[in-house]
């Protein structure tokens, strides 16, 4: 059950929602953390990695100086490493690889009429399902970033991650492209309708497949219905927790359309200050429904002792992978510039 929802009547109680959209002019950060069961950890590997997967990235120019420094300030190896504090070698530079690639398109769609964006999703799907660029296309720049970023993770994954992979890929890059058709919509967002299309495009649930490269998940517990829930949940947490973090940036680039707070600041007639503490509501909820199939997962018998090993891998990961986010939208000069930790203290 969600918070409850305000009477379609309510009044803001500011004057106007879309411009005091702070308490006493700042921006409320809640502790979404408190209850939460994992904590920062980050791989020791990180700095010697990312000294391979940066320049990697930077050699295929995709933006320009000025953007590119902007994009740097945001250390995306970073999330990577903190994301699978004990993978390999191999495998962080695939999820470093992987975070590079997602904030690019990330970047680049946000700003783009649907038929780009489209053109964008099509090359990349080409690329996971084809293996290469359409017959008659020339690939792009972007392709080529992409295409060797698949092929090194398919030398991590194993026969059953990497088709979770694809299918969890392609989801993402749909949902992308429905994103970028709402952005452009003249109709008014709800709620429900916004998780619709972000739950997808938030990219949660390719990330969980990308931390899960070199296990092999058994079918029948990907598949699970409670286990499809179990992710969706994970991806509803981390989308709630970003879209209070970023909302500032945002607003700021002209974005923040597709934020949960200007929608149910419009929907619900709230102040921002409430808003926030509706969705931290939400959060609290959501996390008690996480844990409990969390739980579920994790105490079941499974075929045998390996998939059993792999199952309770994956379930680790994903858990960790709220804290990794969390922690490093602070460490990161993505939100808040120099005064990340100072933010992270303060709320």
């Amino acid at each position: 059950m969600s918070p409850s929802i305000p009477a379609a009547g309510a009044m803001c109680p500011d004057s106007d929602c879309t411009i005091s959209f702070t308490r006493g002019g700042i921006q409320l950060i809640p502790d979404v953390l408190a209850n939460w069961a994992w904590r920062r950890a980050i791989n020791p590997l990180y700095d010697e990695v990312s000294e391979e997967a940066n320049p990697w990235f930077k050699s295929f120019k995709l933006f320009t100086p000025k953007s590119q420094h902007a994009f740097d300030r945001g250390d995306m190896t970073k999330v990577a490493a903190m994301a699978v504090p004990h993978g390999s070698r191999e495998h962080l530079r695939s999820c470093m690889d992987f975070s590079n690639v997602v904030f690019s398109i990330d970047e680049y769609t946000d700003r783009q009429p649907p038929p780009i964006v489209q053109e964008l999703v099509d090359g990349c799907i080409d690329v996971i399902h084809k293996h290469t660029s359409e017959e008659g296309r020339c690939p792009t720049v972007f392709d080529q970033f992409f295409s060797q970023f698949w092929t090194r993770a398919m030398k991590v994954a194993t026969p059953q991650s990497a088709k979770q992979l694809a299918r969890a890929f392609t989801d993402y890059l749909n949902g992308t492209h429905q994103e970028a058709e709402g952005t452009t919509s003249e109709a008014p967002l709800n709620f429900e309708s916004y998780l619709q299309v972000r739950l997808e495009s938030i990219g949660i649930r390719v990330f969980y497949a990308v931390c899960g490269l070199p296990l092999s998940i058994p079918d029948e517990v990907f598949d699970d219905p409670l286990f499809v829930e179990l992710q969706y949940l994970g991806s509803e947490l981390l989308l709630l927790d970003n879209d209070i973090i970023s909302y500032n940036r945002e607003r700021a680039t002209s974005i923040a359309k597709f934020n949960s707070i200007t929608v149910i600041m419009a929907q619900f007639k709230l102040s921002y200050a409430d808003a926030v503490d509706w969705l931290a509501g939400r959060i609290a909820e959501l996390e008690i429904k996480y844990m409990k199939l969390h739980e579920d997962f994790a105490s079941r018998s499974y075929g045998n002792d390996a998939d059993r090993t792999d199952v309770l891998a994956l379930l680790e990961l994903m858990g960790n992978l709220r804290a990794a986010v969390f922690h490093w939208s602070f460490e990161s000069g993505r939100y808040f510039g120099i005064r990340g930790e100072e933010t992270r203290k303060t709320h």
